[in-house]
């Protein structure tokens, strides 16, 4: 649905002193955060958006959205406000606390290492779900929506396993820097208005591409293995030929492929417009994020080979 009309906790930003404090109608409250979205910083969603399930897979596909879904443990270690008692014992508020979460994550060494690809400082946003299924954003002084405006984001160390303690895991740390965001900036998405769960926001998987044999310089056809990083055995299926590039490590016009077959779920075989030609190392990559049968996929490791003579 339309954001702005299923926001549920729309701020007029009515700066006067009086305040709605009547309490009749739905109550609107949030449960555990468990996931996030994030976006690069005063990224904006406009308030005529359908924010949806394609919506936000468009945006993960075009590299706008990191959607990082199902923390399995939360902590709130937002700092207090901090105050000043001046010698007569009367207290006034000195500095504001800033909001502060850790989600913690188990889910394997592969999503440990793309984690930490998030360590950023005042560069990125995050739309935070809770789990069940709603949602929150932050909204700009046009009535559009932005991510709540992260600080620090801060993959922290890996947690080993303890014999007979806490499994290993890895927490995310994220210090949100705009406390008036917090305060009144932002609007509640409520799941029974939203399409999709969070389980459904479509995610990147990450790829390794090899060749399974050693190609010659006369050869027209290739022989391509394509797996799961997170195992480095998961077939990845249905692949097309326009989801694949065959590219040479030196400045060279790449070779050009004709046709694509799946011999086998994951092994392909690339069949090339004319020969490979000269020695220069090659590789076959995915163009971009691919979508195939309704998963998301990116290269993430690829082994290049010199074709023999």
């Amino acid at each position: 649905m339309i954001l702005e009309e299923i926001a549920q906790l729309n701020n007029a930003n009515d700066e006067s002193i009086a305040a709605n404090t009547g309490k009749k109608g739905l109550l609107v409250e949030l449960a555990t955060p468990e996931h996030l979205i994030m976006m690069p910083k005063q990224f904006i969603i406009p308030k005529e958006t359908d924010f949806n399930a394609e919506y936000i897979r468009g945006k993960v596909q075009d590299k706008t959205f990191t959607p990082i879904i199902g923390a399995s443990a939360f902590e709130d270690v937002s700092s207090e406000d901090s105050y000043n008692t001046n010698s007569s014992g009367v207290k006034r508020l000195n500095l504001k606390g800033l909001i502060e979460h850790k989600f913690m994550f188990e889910e394997g060494h592969e999503f440990y290492k793309q984690m930490a690809k998030l360590e950023s400082f005042k560069s990125f946003s995050f739309a935070i779900g809770d789990d069940e299924g709603n949602w929150v954003l932050a909204k700009n002084s046009e009535g559009d929506y932005i991510g709540l405006t992260a600080t620090h984001v801060t993959p922290e160390r890996r947690l080993s396993k303890v014999k007979g303690g806490e499994n290993e895991m890895k927490s995310l740390l994220i210090q949100y820097g705009n406390r008036k965001q917090w305060d009144t900036d932002y609007d509640v998405f409520l799941a029974q208005y939203l399409d999709f769960a969070p389980e459904e926001i479509a995610v990147i998987n990450g790829v390794n591409t090899s060749f399974n044999e050693v190609p010659s310089q006369a050869d027209t056809v290739l022989e391509i293995s394509v797996v799961l990083s997170s195992d480095n055995s998961t077939p990845v299926e249905g692949l097309q030929a326009a989801d694949l590039s065959i590219t040479k490590e030196a400045p060279a016009v790449d070779p050009v492929i004709d046709s694509i077959l799946e011999t086998t779920p994951g092994n392909y075989e690339v069949t090339l417009v004319a020969a490979l030609g000269d020695v220069e190392p090659i590789s076959a990559i995915l163009l971009g994020v691919v979508d195939s049968e309704e998963i998301l996929y990116r290269t993430n490791n690829v082994i290049s080979v010199t074709p023999t003579l």
